[in-house]
């Protein structure tokens, strides 16, 4: 049987070495969440949305009238590319997904308040 005072002895020592390490913070290592942390803007608002199948050009003017979020598209020639209808209660980024859906064309840049359209690249 190990006596009291060997145990005292060994919690001594214990706390010594603990109490003569380094101190290390201890802060807990940052999420997935929030290293990924997106920053919602004006293009992340929801709106209830009924427009039928049409102009590229119309669709983009409709999603961010009025609202700050901007879409771009610097080749012209896009604006008669036709796309998807879109309805139902979504956001404008959600919204112009929609409406690219299944066309040659594709969001390329995204920010708080802006998203870029482009045509995909032919292979």
């Amino acid at each position: 049987m190990i006596s009291p005072r060997i145990i005292v002895c060994l919690v001594v020592f214990a706390h010594g070495l603990v109490a003569a390490s380094p101190v290390r913070a201890q802060h807990p290592a940052p999420s997935p969440a929030a290293r990924a942390r997106i920053y919602l803007g004006k293009c992340d608002k929801q709106v209830t949305y009924n427009l039928p199948a049409q102009r590229f050009d119309e669709t983009a003017r409709a999603i961010a009238h009025a609202t700050g979020c901007f879409i771009r598209y610097p080749n012209r020639s896009l604006v008669n590319v036709p796309v998807q209808a879109v309805r139902g209660r979504l956001t404008r980024r959600q919204a112009l997904r929609v409406a690219l859906r299944g066309t040659p064309l594709r969001i390329v840049r995204e920010t708080p308040n802006l998203m870029e359209v482009a045509r995909n690249a032919t292979r």
